[in-house]
């Protein structure tokens, strides 16, 4: 410290003012996604999830209703063609009535008429979306064309029968798929249901039996005169009078339910079904009466057919009720789903109203809570809260409130203790100079004490500052007399730390010599171990070689016998290639009497005519084989003649190669003997390099023992030496640090 520092008194009072307990360090709150945004935002965030599921009865509850305006309109869609349907069956019946009466303006009419019909179905079940029923009077309009095509048989006959299946197998069963497909047959309604089953489904089913009925009437008034079809028509006309009275029962019946379920039907469906007796009485009487009955009685087509339209009528104003009923049910499922939405967007508006309303009564208070707190952060300490409820917010505005109350309280003893330790600070200001004082050395400065706390601390440091005082004299004169010690003491360190250093440089020159000696002699010891290890490895060697020599005689031996044997292997194939050569010959002989045999065959057969001719073919045969032979044998004399070459130059080699393995016996013979005398010079060799090895290891030996004593005295000297020379320096800290405490006491001023 340099003697101009002085201390900042401010420090030593803020020290003072500072709390005995450390402080905690301020955690760092933690916030999560929902901390991080406002309390208005948490409660939009809510109002969002409880409209959710509102949302989704809302959707549902449309989505319901739709789906019932769906259903209800794709029924009517499907009442739609009901009158298109109608036309195609009553103009289908009048072209099959015109072509038994051959009338042909009429059945170009009629059936212009029924293509019309065809087409709007189609047209009308496309735009739609009744597929399935598209398809199905596609095969409705391939049997109108095979129906407008056929004939029409005696009397009309055949069209009426291709009339009947055209309705019971493509006609009728078209009208159930498009009820099905356009949910008309599923209506859930009472009132409708029967509606449809009494007005749609059964009406057509008597209006296509009537029509058949009619024409059955017209070609059975025009066959009488023809027993056989007669006959075979009765029994239909009966069949279908029946058919038909039982379905405008079940019309009847289900039109009557309706009715019970619906009286304003009576009006409407009610009256044209009652003008049905008279069709319901008409079909009784041709379905009570026997086959002899019907025969003996002209049959009324035109009533028949009267009778039928009269049902089509009937169709038609059931086909606008059901329409009438099916319009109301759809304005009320609009209507409901109308009264459903707007009952639930009243309930979300007020659920939205309360739920704003309770949002201000949270959000208000807070927003008031959190400028208050604001302030008092900027250090306004008057600010408080008006409290005007009794939930949590309003415990905490007290709480608040109570708060800030108690820091103004604070304030007030702060100041107290500020002034306080503005009276200290001036006492610690004077007190410093003091110590300024004894830090450069005055020890004979004092303190003053005073009455607060701070004159305990400066009775302390001036009694500490006697004490020092005292120690200090005491130190000068104990620093005095180890600066005279401490010279004595360097000057006997120096005279040791010369003799050391004689004594290590000698050890040294001896250790380093015994070094040189024991190098040559570790030198030479090696040489020698080298010898006998070479001396070894040759005779080794020898050994090894000898060996091989000794395999080689043994398969030089083995050689020399093989080729012998194979020589005379050789000389063995030379005498069976000769043998072979003679059987090739013979076989070569008999081929040529072969040929000649067949040729004299060939010249009888030729002399024997006809009856030789397939001797002949035998013998040219024959004669053929025969060429062969003589061919093949001769190819193998040539092969043999270039064995039997191959065979003597093998021989010519064998005897060549017979010499050269006797010259390789003896020749290796002669070199195992050389090998044998090298081994017996090498070991004689590895004996003596072994003796001097030995020798050299034992003289090594002794030398090292030598210089490890040697170098043990050069450690000893070395030691020596270093005490010397750590005594000397120890000896010259000794008085540097004397003569720095001696510096050191002089500045001091000490008393006496």
């Amino acid at each position: 410290m340099s003697q101009n520092a002085r201390l900042d008194p401010s420090l030593i009072t803020k020290g003072l003012r500072s709390p005995s307990k450390p402080q905690r360090a301020s955690k760092t709150a933690r916030s999560t996604l929902l901390g991080q945004i406002g309390v208005g935002q948490k409660l939009a965030l809510t109002a969002g999830l409880f409209a959710l599921p509102i949302t989704v009865l809302l959707y549902l509850t449309a989505s319901g209703r739709q789906q019932d305006i769906n259903f209800v309109q794709r029924e009517l869609s499907g009442t739609q063609q009901i009158e298109a349907y109608g036309k195609l069956q009553t103009s289908v019946a009048d072209f099959i009535g015109a072509k038994i009466a051959g009338d042909q303006l009429k059945m170009a009419a009629a059936g212009t008429a029924a293509d019309q019909a065809l087409e709007t179905l189609q047209s009308g079940m496309a735009a739609r979306g009744l597929e399935i029923s598209s398809t199905t009077f596609e095969g409705v309009i391939q049997q109108w064309k095979l129906l407008e095509e056929a004939g029409a048989g005696p009397q009309g006959t055949f069209a009426v029968s291709m009339f009947n299946t055209f309705n019971s197998e493509s006609m009728l069963p078209g009208l159930e798929t498009l009820l099905t497909e356009s949910n008309l047959l599923l209506d859930p309604t009472a009132s409708s249901y029967f509606a449809i089953q009494g007005a749609l489904v059964h009406l057509p089913e008597v209006q296509a039996r009537l029509f058949t009925l009619a024409l059955l009437a017209q070609s059975i008034n025009e066959i009488q005169n023809m027993p056989a079809l007669f006959n075979l028509l009765l029994p239909q006309y009966r069949d279908e009078a029946i058919r038909a009275g039982v379905a405008l029962d079940a019309a009847f019946s289900a039109v009557a339910r309706a009715e019970a379920q619906d009286p304003s039907l009576k009006e409407s469906l009610g009256k044209a079904m009652a003008g049905l007796d008279e069709v319901r009485q008409t079909l009784s009487n041709g379905a009570g009466r026997d086959n002899i009955t019907l025969a003996s009685e002209r049959l009324d087509s035109s009533t028949l057919r009267s009778a039928a339209l009269k049902i089509s009528a009937a169709v038609g104003v059931g086909n606008t009720e059901v329409k009438r009923l099916l319009a109301a049910r759809l304005s009320a499922e609009r209507r409901g789903m109308f009264v459903e939405l707007l009952s639930v967007a009243l309930l979300t508006v007020l659920a939205g109203l309360l739920l704003l309303a309770v949002a201000r009564a949270i959000t208000r208070p807070l927003t008031r809570l959190a400028q208050s707190a604001r302030a008092l952060e900027q250090g306004d300490l008057s600010v408080s809260v008006p409290v005007t409820t009794r939930d949590e917010l309003g415990v905490v505005g007290l709480a608040f409130n109570a708060a800030t109350a108690k820091l103004r309280v604070n304030q007030e003893q702060t100041e107290a203790e500020r002034q306080a330790a503005q009276h200290l600070q001036a006492n610690v200001g004077e007190f410093l100079d003091v110590t300024m004082q004894i830090a450069e050395g005055d020890l004979t400065a004092r303190g003053r004490v005073s009455e607060d706390v701070l004159g305990n601390v400066v009775d302390s440091i001036n009694l500490m500052t006697e004490e020092l005082a005292a120690v200090l004299s005491d130190v000068q004169r104990a620093s005095t007399s180890v600066t005279g010690s401490s010279k004595s003491m360097l000057e006997s360190t120096e005279q040791i730390r010369q003799g050391t250093l004689v004594t290590t440089l000698e050890t040294g020159r001896v250790t380093r010599q015994a070094q040189e000696m024991t190098a040559a002699i570790r030198q030479m010891s090696a040489i020698a171990q080298a010898s006998a290890d070479s001396a070894q490895r040759a005779l080794s060697a020898s050994e090894t070689g000898q060996q091989a020599v000794s395999s080689t005689l043994k398969g030089m031996e083995a050689i020399r016998e093989s080729s012998q044997d194979v020589a005379e292997r050789v000389q063995s194939l030379t005498q069976r290639s000769e043998q072979i050569g003679e059987i090739v010959d013979s076989i070569g002989h008999i081929a040529s009497q072969v040929n000649l045999l067949s040729l004299h065959a060939s010249i009888e057969a030729a002399g024997a005519g006809e009856a030789g001719k397939r001797f002949a073919v035998v013998a040219e045969e024959i004669r053929e084989l025969a060429d062969l032979s003589t061919d093949a044998t001769a190819r193998i004399a040539d092969l043999i003649a270039k064995v039997q070459g191959d065979v003597q130059g093998v021989a010519q080699n064998m005897r060549v190669n017979s010499a050269q393995v006797e010259q390789g016996y003896a020749v290796a013979g002669q070199a195992g003997e050389a090998l044998r005398e090298i081994a017996e010079l090498a070991g004689v060799t590895a004996h003596f390099a072994s003796n001097i090895s030995d020798a050299a290891r034992e003289q090594m030996r002794e030398v090292q023992g030598m210089s490890g004593a040697v170098t043990q005295i050069a450690e000893v000297a070395k030691e020596s030496q270093r005490s010397a020379e750590t005594g000397r320096e120890v000896a010259e800290q000794l008085q540097q640090l004397a003569q720095r405490l001696s510096g050191s006491l002089a500045r001091f001023r000490l008393p006496g």
